[in-house]
């Protein structure tokens, strides 16, 4: 072999030592791959956006209506007046209610008294007056008694008259026609004689009757339905007498809060008309947002939720507030839940209708969301798996329910959005395990 050949072989053997290195590096790497833990991974999801837009209303905004139909008498406020609670506000004219309120105290007076004395029963001077009616009444039924008597007698005599001479007559005993007539003339008026006397006594005897009655009932005093009747006519005309004071009493419209008109819909003269507005009166001490929340972002909003609310016509300024209602229901028509902030508004600042945008709290607005799987329990703390270049780190979290499948975890140095994160871990899975995304 040449000398020339003698160096060509080793540079052959160095090439070919070269060329399969590289083999062996893959392979060396592939078996590193093999032992990677595969799991399934996900992005942590972003925070949903914390701005939620609004509009200004007031806190209390009341139509003021009448609730009798009258006549204006007088408008004591105009458009921009500040009232207090109580203030009249509008006077209807009230001659004619309050004819009504005295004729129903009138009555109610009267069937009161009526009431009253039923119940205390007769007086001793009552019940002497009905004795004495009795004892009247009793000398006259004996006089009718007499008299009945005494007509009975004269029937009989001129009865027994007339038939002797009717006998008599018959035989013709000397006994006259004349004589005859005058007979029965005389029967005949002892007989409408008898028939008036006990029609007397009849009468007499019913008016014995009815004192001795009186008499009774005074003494026994009035019956449970008796009282009953006179007191459900008390209770009759003190409705009717209620009825007309609230009606004289509504004719005077006083303000319900304190606040200022905004609105005015009647003059003096024209006619107010029950259920009808006449006025607007709106309270901005505190002062109301209104949201529409999409269902992406409802549960993240819970009552009491303490916000800010900036005003798209107050540049730099922003006001506190807090979220008192959270409706259940969505909107039918657009799909978002109604949702009401509270503000203080004592400067006047803020005016109805103005825009707004409700930011929640940071630590709300940087809520993450986490599915309840990737979540591990040990020694009463709550864990997560991060992965970052392929191995597995374990991370301390503390979450917060969302629903039955995710939850909301704080975001630290350890945990930001888009990390990825395992979803069920498995328990050979530890701190820098080498891990395989599938």
């Amino acid at each position: 072999m040449s000398k020339r050949n003698q160096l060509i072989v080793p540079a052959i053997l160095i090439f070919a030592a070269i060329a399969i290195l590289p083999g062996c590096g893959a392979k060396v790497s592939g078996q590193a791959d093999s032992t990677a833990v595969p799991v399934q991974v996900i992005k942590v999801g972003q925070p949903a956006s914390a701005g939620l837009s609004g509009k200004v209303i007031p806190d209390q905004d009341i139509k003021i209506v009448s609730k009798v139909a009258g006549k204006v008498a007088s408008v004591n406020v105009q458009e921009g007046s500040k009232v207090k609670q109580g203030d009249v506000l509008v006077q209807l004219e009230t001659s004619d209610l309050t004819q009504q309120v005295k004729q129903a105290e009138s009555g109610l007076l009267a069937a009161q008294a009526k009431l009253v004395d039923t119940k205390a029963g007769a007086r001793s001077q009552e019940i002497q007056g009905l004795q004495s009616a009795v004892s009247a009444a009793q000398g006259a039924y004996q006089q009718a008694t007499a008299a009945v008597e005494q007509a009975k007698a004269g029937l009989d005599l001129a009865t027994s008259t007339y038939n002797r001479l009717r006998n008599a007559y018959d035989s013709n005993s000397g006994v006259t026609q004349e004589d005859l007539d005058k007979g029965t003339l005389e029967y005949e008026k002892a007989k409408a004689g008898s028939e008036q006397a006990q029609g007397a006594q009849k009468a007499a005897q019913a008016q014995l009757q009815g004192a001795e009655a009186k008499l009774q009932l005074a003494k026994v005093g009035p019956t449970d339905n008796t009282i009953s009747a006179l007191q459900a006519d008390v209770d009759r005309l003190n409705a009717g007498l209620e009825l007309a004071s609230s009606g004289l009493s509504n004719a005077t419209i006083t303000a319900p809060i304190d606040g200022l008109i905004v609105k005015k819909s009647i003059s003096v003269g024209e006619l107010a008309q029950p259920g009808v507005q006449i006025l607007s009166l709106v309270n901005m001490d505190q002062v109301q947002v209104e949201l529409s929340v999409s269902d992406s972002q409802i549960t993240q909003v819970k009552a009491g939720m303490q916000v800010d609310v900036a005003i798209q016509n107050l540049p730099n300024q922003t006001f506190k507030g807090e979220i008192f209602f959270v409706s259940p229901v969505a909107n039918a028509n657009s799909n978002t839940f109604p949702v009401k902030v509270k503000v203080d508004n004592k400067d006047g600042s803020l005016f109805a209708g103005m825009v707004a945008e409700v930011k929640l709290n940071a630590a709300q607005e940087s809520r993450l969301e986490v599915p309840k799987s990737a979540v591990i329990k040990k020694d009463q703390k709550e864990y997560l798996f991060t992965v970052s270049d392929n191995t597995a780190h374990l991370v301390e979290v503390k979450t917060e329910e969302k629903n039955q499948d995710w939850l909301y975890v704080l975001p630290t140095d350890k945990l930001k959005a888009n990390e990825q994160i395992v979803v069920n871990p498995a328990d050979k899975i530890a701190e820098g395990t080498k891990v395989k995304a599938e």
